[in-house]
């Protein structure tokens, strides 16, 4: 008797869970299909608490440029790589996607997802002696000037993660993931294995700003109410090189009443800016003539 109302018990349960799930299912309009656009869209304009009408905006004015991984700082695997010599540099960097390239940064030939190579891997160690390009797909390719809002568009028609961005010459100006794009809406985003980075600006004082050399120069001259020339550019890294391509950590560059000081630089990679209102001259003439500060001798009795 016990054994017969415990199986019912069961049955019940299973039942319970079985409604619930359906009218879950029945409440979000679950299909089976891919998620749409509008769907996708409302639930970023929720993340970010922007209004639903407006949220994709912040990308209305922004070219691929702008959300880029650059040439300079791409990860990627040459296609006579062995699958066992990838994993030592993905065991380092920890993404999940890597272009690969035949010979040099020029010459992508596609991408691979890493997760896929794992899976074989484990599968069968023999896969740890075969080349990577046996698990390369085709990536797409976009010119660098391309509006951002353009691009998603394009990322979500080829059901793609990763795009590869050419310059006017053709050659590779850098990459673009999903992520990139979505973390100009939501803010950034970064997963257990991710190095969390400074901000792109900290204010430190009134008109006085520590800034990332991948700051947008339009976001720049926004903050500090002042015109920046950024025809040709797109960072504040590559704005300062363009005023001054020899400059040097410690030196800095006067605009429009602002010292833009180079803190820290690789190679001839700019990585933070100071910002700072220089003074103006009344000031300077004021300080100038201050009083001395006097340290009194001490008095011995």
């Amino acid at each position: 008797m016990d054994i017969w109302i415990g199986l019912i018990a069961v049955i019940l349960l299973a039942l319970s869970f079985t409604a619930i799930r359906y009218a879950k299912r029945k409440e979000s309009n679950e299909t089976g299909e891919p998620p749409s656009t509008g769907r996708s869209s409302a639930l970023l304009a929720e993340l970010s608490g922007i209004e639903h009408e407006n949220h994709l905006s912040l990308l209305d004015d922004r070219a691929a440029t702008e959300v880029m991984v650059p040439r300079t700082e791409m990860v990627y695997f040459d296609k006579e790589d062995t699958v066992r010599d990838c994993i030592s540099l993905f065991r380092e960097t920890k993404y999940t996607r890597y272009p690969v390239a035949d010979g040099d940064k020029d010459r992508i030939i596609g991408f691979v997802n890493f997760k896929e190579v794992i899976a074989e891997y484990v599968t069968d160690p023999v896969v740890g002696s075969k080349s990577i390009k046996h698990f390369v797909r085709p990536i797409i390719r976009v010119i660098d000037s391309t509006p951002v809002h353009e691009l998603l568009a394009k990322m979500q028609t080829e059901r793609t993660q990763m795009v590869m961005l050419i310059n006017e010459y053709g050659g590779t100006a850098g990459i673009v993931t999903s992520e990139d794009i979505v973390e100009v809406i939501v803010g950034e985003l970064y997963d257990e294995f991710d190095i969390a980075e400074p901000p792109v600006i900290q204010q430190i004082g009134d008109l006085h700003y520590i800034a990332s050399s991948k700051m947008p120069v339009a976001e720049t001259a926004h903050l500090l109410n002042i015109d920046m020339n950024d025809e040709d550019v797109d960072t504040l890294g590559g704005w300062i090189l363009t005023e001054n391509y020899a400059i040097q950590p410690g030196e800095s560059i006067e605009h429009n009443g602002f010292l833009f000081t180079v803190l820290q630089m690789e190679d001839h990679q700019i990585r933070h800016i100071e910002i700072q209102r220089m003074p103006d001259q009344e000031t300077i003439q004021l300080q100038e003539d201050a009083a001395p500060v006097v340290i009194a001798e001490p008095y011995n009795a």
